[in-house]
């Protein structure tokens, strides 16, 4: 009832210009005539086509029977259409499904950033073994001093160097050279040589403090190529998501295109009725209202498609304004006959999970079924076992767990106490450079000790250990987590795959109802037992059923892979074992495509943005002050002229 209302309402807004133009001219608004389309209808009733297919030919798709501005009235036809819309489909560049995930994994900016990231990790690694690189000193030294009235002596000049190592097992190495004369002869030099060594025997004594940086840097590094890894996956499922979507939209558009074919001969037929006598002209007014909608239907669908292009562009850093193409395969719903004396049925095999268009002559199935729809399945345990073995957010929560290990390792070794073993050795000699003999004059000096710290409670050390405790099991509820939602993406997926193979078989079953409905809708209105809103309704839900196939059918590829980025097999684009320069994945554009879709301009920076430019000095801008008054160092006269007169600036 609310459709018919709808229906009506539209009915009186279309006919309203054009029963108001019948009553200027003939004074009568019974005396309305629809203006004529097409060829001249006979007059003889018997002259008037039984049917809509009698009226029509085979006509050109809706986007080219007419250039923007031409024709009758206001179509889809008329709004200009987005390049990839409005040009055939053989213009632009053609990209399959592989070439565009080729691209997006090349160009894609949001990766590009993630390739940034991950390069971070190796800075990281190499940042943590440079503490085990030995440390050089060296430096020259002249001293002098002069009293008032007296001339300056030959001062004095001191070479030093040295060098200091340090072992994962908290071993420090210090050693001291310096040499000091002053004249050039030796015989006035003064030489130090000194080696000492510390080695912790309690706390900070092992490798769970001293690689502890090393460990937590390689295991980050791991999360990163794994992070890099997870963001292919995912931008291989978005390429694939928007692909399908626009092929969606190709397909969607063809139906409404057909849709608006099959009114536009099903309005030039019911003018010819009434014309004849044969249906009123309510009947006339609901196949133009009919007609609009459908247009109106395919301006929409133009539209959602010049958007899925565009986001296909833009995930493959084209530039928006380039004409692409894709794979676009029409669906045959079977509607039109292969040839005389040969029907066409939709058959949904539940068995099989295939939804089949098969040609019938004389009541036997005759030459090979064309398949609409081919259900894949899988094993649900297989499914999980691979899920569980190659998820990387499952196996960055364990990696996570290890690194809460090495905190929690290297907070208990705070616990211990700070009990160090040093021993040093120095020698000294007079009258000769460090690098000559022994001339009597050295000394030799040499310490062992042990030194030890003993913070009262070491309350810290035990507060960061109980932190760390924390931490770890924090890690491990989130492991365990991560693999609930393992269980639970693939059990969710799975059931949205089995409920969409069911909606599409049922899918294909309501094409095929609303199919013959159609055909007894018109066959009925042909020999005037119904009116056309029957038609029009028996219309409407075979749009509906097309529509609902072909979202169901896009419903269905997302699913598949979705399920594929659930499982998380690697794709083999990048080295996960961390033993490559991060950043880099695996990408190759097949030889097939000659020419690369252009890409996105760059951003130029303004000269003003440069650092050193002095266009905009930040620092010097004014902050006001809102407790100061403010104050008008000038006024101009026609600033003074607006005041008024009792302002202090004014009387000033």
């Amino acid at each position: 009832m609310t459709d018919l209302i709808r229906k009506l309402a539209l009915v009186a807004v279309v006919a309203a210009p054009s029963i108001l133009a019948a009553e200027s001219e003939d004074g009568a608004a019974g005396e309305f005539e629809p203006p004529s389309r097409g060829e001249e209808i006979p007059a003889d009733p018997q002259a008037v086509p039984a049917s809509r297919d009698s009226l029509k030919e085979e006509p050109a798709p809706v986007a080219d029977e007419q250039k923007p501005g031409e024709g009758k009235g206001v179509g889809p036809t008329e709004a200009k259409p987005d390049a990839n819309v409005a040009l055939s489909d053989k213009a632009g560049t053609y990209v399959s499904l592989e070439q565009a995930i080729e691209i997006s994994i090349l160009s894609n900016l949001g990766l590009r950033l993630s390739r940034l990231d991950d390069r971070r990790s190796d800075i990281a690694v190499r940042e943590a073994w440079a503490q085990y690189y030995p440390t050089f000193r060296t430096g020259v030294n002249h001293s002098n001093s002069r009293a008032v009235g007296e001339e300056a002596g030959d001062g004095a000049t001191t070479v030093s160097g040295g060098l200091t190592q340090l072992s994962p097992w908290g071993t420090r190495l210090d050693f001291d050279v310096a040499e000091t004369r002053s004249r050039l002869d030796t015989d006035t030099g003064t030489g130090r040589l000194g080696v000492s060594v510390t080695q912790p025997l309690w706390s900070g004594a092992g490798t769970d403090v001293g690689l502890f940086a090393i460990r937590s840097a390689r295991i980050g590094r791991l999360i990163s190529r794994g992070n890099l890894e997870l963001d292919v996956q995912q931008l291989i499922f978005r390429v694939r998501s928007v692909y399908a979507n626009v092929i969606r939209l190709i397909q969607q558009r063809d139906v409404n295109r057909q849709a608006v074919r099959s009114d536009k001969a099903f309005l030039d037929l019911t003018i010819a009725r009434e014309r004849a006598g044969q249906v009123t002209k309510l009947d006339v007014f609901n196949a133009e209202v009919s007609l609009r909608g459908r247009e109106l239907d395919l301006i929409s669908t133009e539209r959602a498609l010049e958007r899925a292009y565009d986001d296909l562009k833009r995930l493959m850093d084209v530039d928006l304004a380039e004409v692409i193409r894709v794979d676009d395969e029409v669906i045959d719903f079977g509607e039109k006959p292969a040839e005389a004396g040969t029907t066409r049925e939709l058959v949904s095999d539940e068995t099989s999970g295939t939804v089949r268009l098969i040609t019938y002559k004389d009541g036997q199935p005759v030459g090979e079924p064309k398949i609409l729809f081919q259900a894949t399945r899988y094993d649900e345990k297989v499914v999980l076992e691979e899920a569980l073995a190659n998820r990387i957010d499952l196996l960055n929560s364990r990696r996570n767990v290890a690194l809460s290990k090495l905190q929690t390792m290297l907070n208990k070794d705070g616990l211990g106490h700070q009990i160090d073993l040093s021993g040093s050795f120095n020698r000294t000699n007079a009258g000769r450079s460090v690098v000559e003999s022994d001339n009597g004059g050295e000394v030799n000096n040499w310490t062992v000790g042990i030194n030890a710290t003993f913070p009262w409670g070491k309350i810290r050390d035990r507060a960061a250990y109980e932190r760390a405790l924390l931490d770890l099991q924090r890690a491990e509820i989130n492991l365990k987590d991560a693999r609930v939602q393992v269980q639970f993406d693939i059990r969710e997926i799975m059931r949205a795959l089995r409920e969409n193979e069911k909606r599409l078989l049922i899918e294909g079953v309501r094409v095929e109802n609303a199919k013959r409905s159609v055909e007894a809708a018109q066959s009925r209105f042909d020999r005037g037992l119904t009116d056309s809103f029957n038609v029009i309704r028996a219309g409407d839900d075979l749009l509906r059923a097309k529509t609902n196939f072909v979202s169901s059918k896009l419903t269905y590829v997302i699913a598949l892979a979705e399920l594929e980025l659930r499982v998380g097999k690697p794709t083999g684009r990048v080295e996960l074992g961390g033993n490559t320069v991060g950043g880099l994945v695996d990408a190759s554009v097949p030889g097939d495509l000659s020419k690369l879709p252009a890409p996105q301009p760059e951003a130029d920076p303004r000269p003003e943005d440069h650092p050193l430019s002095k266009i905009r000095e930040y620092r010097k801008d004014y902050r006001p002050n809102r407790n100061d008054p403010v104050v008008l160092d000038a006024i101009d006269d026609a600033v003074l002229k607006r005041l008024p007169d009792d302002t202090e600036d004014k009387k000033k």
